[in-house]
């Protein structure tokens, strides 16, 4: 016989019958996420400067398609 849920419900007050995921409760009262990721402080910064430097990358890589572009006119 396999496990049960066995959460309270509002409804019924009676134990929940649904079958369990691997966390031990079922889908509904206990999630299949543990919420948003918390990212702020120093993981942002992080961010912001790795976003900085591929913007600069796409930058610096647009000008150099550009001026060959260019060079391919001339001939």
């Amino acid at each position: 016989m396999q496990d049960r849920c066995g959460a309270h419900c509002r409804t019924t007050g009676n134990p929940c019958l649904n079958f369990p995921m691997q966390n031990g409760r079922c889908r509904m009262h206990g999630g299949k996420s543990t919420g948003r990721p918390q990212k702020h402080g120093f993981y942002t910064q992080n961010d912001i400067v790795d976003r900085m430097k591929l913007s600069q990358l796409i930058r610096e890589v647009n000008q150099l398609a550009s001026s060959l572009t260019e060079g391919r006119g001339h001939m």
